[in-house]
């Protein structure tokens, strides 16, 4: 006879994985260079949006926390900081005992308006045991000359997730577990 999964031993990777995500998708990190795409997807004098995400995702993987807050916009900085976030890292290490990586598994279709970008992205959580893999949009504001990540891209994470409530900032967010 098969042994029924406990509740509360499942929910601890998602848990964990819930709170990787709302680092990484509740900042961002912008700027630095439009990663060899010198074009600018007809917005104007604006690179190319998606380089900042993979630059989001590196930062947390090395753990360079300032260099993660740096990139957020300014309406996110305001409403945290970089204590925040190393907190919630910390709370990551303790309930795993390791910070999951973060990998950008997809990027899709990018809609750029003036100084606004949403961008569809399949993040993953990489998992002891496997990935979790997430999509949904990112959104980034123009500031100071590059892109930052400007919503709370990960309470949509979360409600995919089952472990908290979607956001509203973006009308087009249909949040979907990727395939």
């Amino acid at each position: 006879m098969l042994a029924k999964p406990r509740p509360a031993l499942v929910a601890i990777p998602r848990l964990a994985s819930a709170i990787a995500l709302t680092i990484v998708l509740a900042a961002g990190c912008g700027g630095g260079g439009d990663g060899g795409n010198n074009g600018n997807d007809g917005s104007g004098d604006h690179v190319d949006p998606a380089p900042t995400l993979y630059a989001v995702v590196d930062a947390i993987n090395r753990g360079d926390i300032q260099s993660f807050y740096n990139g957020l916009s300014a309406d996110r900085r305001a409403s945290t900081t970089a204590a925040d976030v190393q907190r919630a890292l910390d709370s990551v290490q303790l309930i795993l005992g390791y910070v999951p990586k973060l990998e950008i598994t997809e990027v899709g279709a990018k809609r750029m308006n003036g100084d606004s970008a949403e961008v569809d992205t399949t993040l993953t959580v990489q998992l002891r045991g496997g990935g979790i893999p997430v999509t949904d949009v990112a959104i980034l504001k123009w500031e100071a000359g590059s892109w930052h990540l400007g919503d709370h891209f990960l309470d949509q994470a979360l409600a995919v997730l089952n472990l908290g409530g979607g956001s509203t900032t973006s009308p087009s967010a249909s949040p979907t577990p990727a395939r």
